[in-house]
């Protein structure tokens, strides 16, 4: 098959000509995806995409080409003093050649570019703290002097090395550890969800991507995120706080295991806690392994000198329950009743864990329902039924 050739002219108009952003996940060659026209809308004779801007953005997940049908990338420009900057996700199918001296490649933290093909740089590069650069073939440093230059404490990992890619990646005296590496290693720094989707040709989910993530208050918090993709995302465990410091889990929602497609998913919190509250995502894998999506903030009309309960999780297995308040509280008594077969009181222990929250042990009661009842030093009363299978 004849690879499509697509060549990205970048023309210096420093006054005129606004930064090219992405604004949405998906394909590069959809102008939906950006702020303007996508960059190379224009073609000529050959086919080649012109490109005019100063700046790129890449600020979603963005794919150019595919696994079936691969591009070649051509940045040039004469004179072009300018910006790829790659801050989320960008996965290109096929060689890139970065032909101008003056344009300038960034990765930033925690922003990886995914080359299926070869890299070549005659250009700076900058790759912050987190940031990663995976080449499948061969990634070259061919310019000179400052035009050769490598920054940041961020990695490359490639199938091979050529010019002096090696020695300026391990040179860029940054005293951070930056170096380069081959594929192989990515697993060992931790990036073996990479490795896999790499590996596999791009053909595998990469791991769980969030695409937002928000909360509202209308009566109750509702929080609302998405996925780009998932893989082995068994599920995710919502987490509350009312400090922003110390969370606690309230609840949790399946995910849909490993898919390529976006997938929306809600929540609705009907005991918000105080005036305002936190929350997060701890998102887990079928294998226990788990990640955290950023914190957001949501104002409520709660009073904040209510005290508020919340009791998690209601269904276990010998596994402790937590009972959790936006203030700090001290426990009167504690009991649990057997609501199956004789209602009598069970004996259970607790520690506490935080001024805020106690931990109930469970792996004494048999499987049945359960009545469990809190009264504070204050006289609070908290009931709540839970069930040990």
């Amino acid at each position: 098959m004849t690879r499509a050739i697509i060549t990205f002219i970048f023309t210096f108009i420093m006054v005129l000509a606004e930064a090219q952003t992405t604004t949405t996940d998906g394909s590069w060659q959809n102008s939906a995806n950006w702020n303007a026209t996508y960059p190379g809308s224009g073609t000529d004779g050959d086919g080649t995409l012109n490109l005019d801007g100063e700046t790129i953005n890449l600020d979603n997940y963005i794919t150019l080409g595919s696994s079936a049908s691969r591009v070649n990338v051509n940045v040039a420009g004469s004179n072009f003093a300018g910006e790829f900057i790659v801050n989320d996700t960008t996965i290109i199918f096929g060689d890139v050649v970065f032909q101008n001296k003056a344009m300038e490649l960034t990765v930033t933290s925690n922003g990886v570019l995914i080359v299926f093909g070869d890299l070549t740089m005659n250009n700076k590069i900058s790759v912050d703290s987190d940031g990663v650069i995976v080449v499948t073939g061969t990634f070259t440093m061919s310019g000179s002097g400052a035009q050769n230059d490598y920054s940041g404490s961020g990695n490359v990992y490639a199938g091979s090395y050529g010019g002096n890619a090696e020695n300026e990646i391990d040179d860029s005296g940054d005293g951070n550890g930056d170096s380069s590496f081959t594929i192989d290693n990515l697993s060992d720094d931790g990036y073996g969800d990479i490795e896999d989707y790499v590996s596999g040709g791009g053909d595998t989910p990469l791991p769980v991507e969030f695409l937002f993530f928000k909360g509202k208050y209308d009566g109750a918090v509702t929080l609302t995120w998405a996925t780009a993709s998932e893989k082995d995302n068994d599920r995710f465990e919502i987490e509350r706080s009312d400090d922003g410091s110390y969370f606690y889990t309230i609840d949790e929602v399946d995910g849909f295991g490993t898919t390529n497609e976006q997938m929306n998913y809600s929540y609705k919190d009907h005991s918000s806690i105080g005036s305002v509250s936190y929350y997060r995502l701890r998102q887990v894998d079928y294998d226990g392994v788990y990640d955290y999506s950023e914190i957001i903030r949501v104002e409520t009309e709660n009073e904040a000198g209510t005290n508020s309960f919340t009791i998690y999780p209601t269904n276990v297995q010998s596994t402790p329950i937590s009972i959790n308040a936006n203030r700090a509280f001290e426990v009167r008594d504690l009991k649990v009743f057997g609501l199956s077969g004789a209602t009598q009181e069970r004996n259970v222990t607790f520690e506490r864990v935080h001024t805020s929250e106690v931990k109930v042990n469970t792996a004494t009661l048999q499987r049945g329902i359960y009545l469990l009842r809190l009264t504070t030093s204050e006289g609070e009363v908290v009931t709540r039924k839970f069930v040990v299978q």
